[in-house]
């Protein structure tokens, strides 16, 4: 199974490893700074040898793919240098923590309890879908107020395994299953540029939420 440095350092921008495997236009890697696609997060960018990574994906016995511009250049047992897009990776580090202050956020704010429904993230910005009773704008202020607040105190994001399954924390919040990355500290994350509320129908509700840079 590909060895995930990305869940051992989410901070590497580079590293080294070796082809083992080459299938059509992808390759296998002994060891990967890549987040394939999962979770609602996108898979990362960057460069494998100068090569363009198109896109990450993993298969069902763990292992991560690389798809990439010039499969053609490369055979099993070449060693080459991975090059993350940091820009890209980090933003999505802030907008997937984010979205697990959000979480918490509501949880503090809304009056009565909501439900998850769905969720997606990009570079620029973070969906969450909930069934709630009630037009969420009611508390839209008290909602980016408290989220800003704080990621001003700021907190560790505690991240750890228990057996197959990864759990996050922010502080002494709710602890939430995610097989993301993650910023280490919230302050990391900054203030909502935006939040915005639309209707999905039937009590279902969906928030968008853009960071400041």
């Amino acid at each position: 199974m590909t060895r995930k440095l990305y869940y051992e350092d989410a901070y590497l921008k580079e590293a080294k490893a070796k082809v083992l495997e080459v299938k059509e236009d992808a390759l296998l890697l002994d060891q990967t700074i890549f987040y394939p696609t999962g979770g609602g997060q996108p898979h990362d960018r960057g460069t494998i040898n100068g090569v363009e990574v198109l896109d990450v994906y993993k298969d069902d016995e763990g292992n991560v793919w690389h798809v990439v511009a010039e499969p053609e250049k490369f055979k099993p047992g070449d060693e080459v240098e991975l090059k993350l897009d940091w820009d890209y990776r980090y933003k999505l580090m802030r907008i997937h923590s984010a979205m697990h202050l959000l979480e918490h956020v509501l949880n503090v704010v809304l009056p009565e309890k909501w439900e998850p429904y769905g969720s997606g993230m990009s570079a620029e910005k973070g969906r969450l879908d909930i069934v709630y009773p009630e037009n969420v704008n009611k508390w839209k202020q008290e909602i980016i107020e408290t989220f800003n607040r704080l990621v001003d105190e700021g907190g560790e994001m505690r991240i750890w395994w228990e057996g197959d399954t990864r759990y996050t924390q922010i502080r002494d919040f709710e602890v939430i299953p995610c097989g993301g990355t993650h910023v280490r500290d919230i302050k990391e994350i900054g203030h909502l540029k935006k939040f915005k509320r639309s209707s999905l129908g039937k009590g279902k509700q969906r928030l968008e939420i853009w960071l400041e840079d």
